[in-house]
C-alpha cells in the first residue's frame, strides 16, 4: 500500500470515528435519576421529581444550617447500590493546599476525597448533609495539605484569611476582593467579615450500580469543571461564589427551592449537565468531509 492509499484509508477512518462520535452524542445514555444541590436548605420540595411524588426519605442526620447538602432522588423501582461520591477541589485551599488568603484558580494538585454512601432504596430521596451523620466518613484529603472537602460549614474552614487593607475602620465590605467582582461581607447584607476566605469550590462524581449496570454523574457548581450542571450557570450549593470566596451574596440563608443540579445516567463517567462537547452539526460536517476526502484520494489512485 503506497502513501497515497494509506493517507486515504487514514482519512476515511478519521471520518468514521467522527461519525461514531456524532452518533454517541445524539444517542445519549438513559436518564435514571437527578441530584439537587442545596446550601442551608432542608429542601422539602425534593419530594417531587418529574411529576412523581417520592414517598421515602433517608438522610445521614445532622443539620443543614450553613453547610452544603446534596439530595439524590431515586424515582425508580430498584435500589442504587455501591454508591460513592468523589469530591475534587479545583480552587485554592480546596486544592493545592492553599490557606485561603488569595484566589488560585486551576489547582494543579487538587484535594480528593471519596465518600461511601449506603444503598439508596427505590422511590427514595437521600439527603447527604456535609460533615455529619454516622456511617458517612469525612474521608482523608488526597493531596498535600488541602481542606476537608466534606467538613461541616465547609465555607468557613479557613477563618479570616483574606487580608483586610483597612482593619481599623472595617472597610472590607466596600472592597471588591475576588476575580468575579464579588465582595466579602455581602455589601449591605451585614455578613461577618471575620471569616472571609477563599475556601474554593469542588466538583463531584457520583457512581453506583443499578439494575445490574453502572450509573454515574459528573457535575460541579459551574459549567467549567467536571461535567458542569444542568442549569448551565453557576449554582452556589457550596455557599461560595464562583471564585471560591466565602461570605458573599452566594452565602444565602434562605429556603428557596434550588432546582435540579445534575442528572444521573446509565454508564460510567457521564456528564451531569451542560457538557462542553462539539456541536453535532460540526461533528457531522467533520466526519462527512474527512470521509469524502479519504474516498476521493483512494479513487484518484485507482
Amino acid at each position: 500500500m503506497d502513501k497515497t492509499t494509506r493517507g486515504g484509508v487514514a482519512l476515511t477512518a478519521a471520518g468514521s470515528a467522527a461519525m461514531m462520535l456524532l452518533s454517541q452524542s445524539v444517542h445519549a445514555n438513559n436518564l435514571v435519576a437527578t441530584v439537587i444541590g442545596a446550601y442551608n436548605q432542608q429542601c422539602g420540595s425534593c419530594s417531587l421529581v418529574n411529576g412523581t411524588t417520592i414517598k421515602n426519605y433517608a438522610n445521614n442526620g445532622g443539620t443543614e444550617y450553613d453547610t452544603p447538602s446534596l439530595f439524590i432522588l431515586n424515582p425508580t423501582s430498584s435500589s442504587f447500590t455501591s454508591v460513592t461520591l468523589t469530591l475534587k477541589g479545583y480552587q485554592d485551599a480546596a486544592g493545592n493546599g492553599g490557606n485561603g488568603s488569595a484566589f488560585n484558580g486551576g489547582a494543579s494538585s487538587p484535594s480528593t476525597q471519596v465518600l461511601t454512601l449506603p444503598n439508596i432504596g427505590p422511590n427514595t430521596v437521600y439527603r447527604l448533609t456535609w460533615g455529619s451523620g454516622s456511617g458517612i466518613p469525612g474521608g482523608t484529603v488526597g493531596a498535600p495539605t488541602g481542606l476537608n472537602l466534606f467538613a461541616y460549614d465547609y465555607d468557613d474552614q479557613n477563618g479570616n484569611t483574606v487580608p483586610d487593607p483597612f482593619p481599623f475602620i472595617n472597610m472590607r465590605s466596600s472592597l471588591s476582593t475576588d476575580p468575579s467582582g464579588n465582595w466579602c461581607g455581602q455589601p449591605g447584607g451585614g455578613a461577618p467579615t471575620g471569616i472571609c476566605n477563599f475556601a474554593g469550590n469542588f466538583d463531584v462524581n457520583f457512581a453506583a450500580q443499578w439494575n445490574g449496570g453502572p450509573i454515574s454523574s459528573n457535575f460541579s457548581p459551574d459549567n467549567t469543571q467536571g461535567g458542569g450542571n444542568v442549569q448551565g450557570s453557576f449554582v452556589a450549593w457550596t455557599g461560595l461564589d464562583p471564585s471560591g470566596l466565602s461570605e458573599t451574596k452566594y452565602d444565602t440563608h434562605s429556603t428557596t427551592f434550588p432546582g435540579t443540579l445534575a442528572d444521573i445516567f446509565t454508564g460510567t463517567n457521564q456528564c451531569g449537565g451542560s457538557c462542553k462537547v462539539p456541536e453535532p452539526a460540526s461533528l457531522g460536517l467533520l466526519g462527512i468531509g474527512l470521509a469524502a476526502l479519504g474516498l476521493g484520494r483512494r479513487r484518484y489512485k485507482v
